[in-house]
């Protein structure tokens, strides 16, 4: 990433979150001060009016989506739901994201308040270098309902198949690169990225991968059979899995955000998006292991 190419800024700010909304103004000023354009998503109007009063700038708005293909970087203020809404909207082109977390865990959003400011000038040249861009993948998931492909959608952390509220469990068969694994009885099914290993799979008993590797995880929720164990696989394969046994509403969720329900024998491809990955500006101060040890207090001893 060239930082002289940086000329409009993208900003996604939790809502009615007032730590949130204060370190956007200052951020903002950071902006106007080095000379750029500041674009916020529509649901902060109201905000971006607050910060404008007084002042003879301007900011504008546009929907969330349309950041994406107007902007040179986006600033993320909020939690690590935040930062999906907008991460998975990625799939015209790929901006950096800098995640700045104001939620509770923050392991996407891994910039805390006291180095935003610090961060941003980094960016923009008004400081010495300090910019690390992580690279990480993202999976296309489409879900095809006899001859017809009927949904689609990215993801960063998760593709999840699961029972609605009847206590009854599902049957699912699965594919790898049309070689057949298992068909699996289970409450559902964890397909992670990388990134999403330390998420919803993570409490499933998936393995915790670095994201430098290339790999997914496959993980039954409750699985009806000891045996059945989470796998790693490359992430250059495609998944295909049917869903042979539905008993009650079964829902396929992207990144818990968008639901899609599913009808029997529909089948949910996904493979890894190739066109991009996501870019997410990290944290000068802390590698992988330091989020483990912080967000999850790896290794911790009482």
């Amino acid at each position: 990433m060239s930082r002289k190419k940086i000329q409009t800024i993208g900003c996604i700010v939790k809502h009615k979150h007032e730590a949130a909304a204060s370190l956007a103004k200052e951020l903002v000023h950071v902006a106007w001060h080095a000379q750029k354009k500041i674009v916020f998503a529509n649901e902060s109007r109201a905000l971006a009016k607050r910060i404008q009063k007084g002042t003879k700038k301007t900011i504008s708005i546009l929907p969330k989506k349309q950041l994406i293909t107007a902007c040179d970087l986006i600033l993320v203020l909020g939690g690590d739901g935040t930062f999906l809404s907008i991460a998975r909207l990625m799939e015209p082109r790929s901006i950096p994201l800098v995640g700045i977390n104001l939620g509770r865990l923050g392991f996407l959003t891994e910039i805390k308040q006291t180095e935003a400011i610090l961060v941003l000038e980094s960016l923009l040249e008004l400081w010495p270098p300090t910019i690390i861009i992580r690279q990480r993948p993202l999976l296309s998931v489409r879900v095809k309902r006899g001859k017809k492909i009927i949904f689609s959608g990215l993801v960063v952390n998760d593709a999840v198949i699961s029972k609605g509220a009847i206590a009854r469990i599902i049957g699912l068969d699965i594919w790898v690169n049309n070689s057949w694994v298992n068909n699996i009885r289970a409450d559902g099914l964890i397909l992670s990225t990388t990134t999403g290993s330390t998420a919803y799979a993570l409490a499933a008993g998936g393995p915790i991968l670095d994201p430098a590797l290339e790999g997914l995880v496959l993980a039954p929720i409750c699985a009806h059979s000891l045996t059945l164990r989470p796998l790693v696989l490359p992430d250059t394969v495609e998944i295909r899995i049917k869903l042979v046994d539905r008993p009650g509403h079964v829902y396929l969720t992207l990144d818990g955000q968008d639901a899609f329900d599913l009808k029997e024998n529909d089948e949910v491809f996904i493979e890894r998006f190739t066109k991009h990955n996501l870019q997410i500006i990290g944290s000068p101060n802390r590698d992988f292991f330091a989020l483990l040890r912080e967000k999850l207090k790896f290794g911790a001893r009482e």
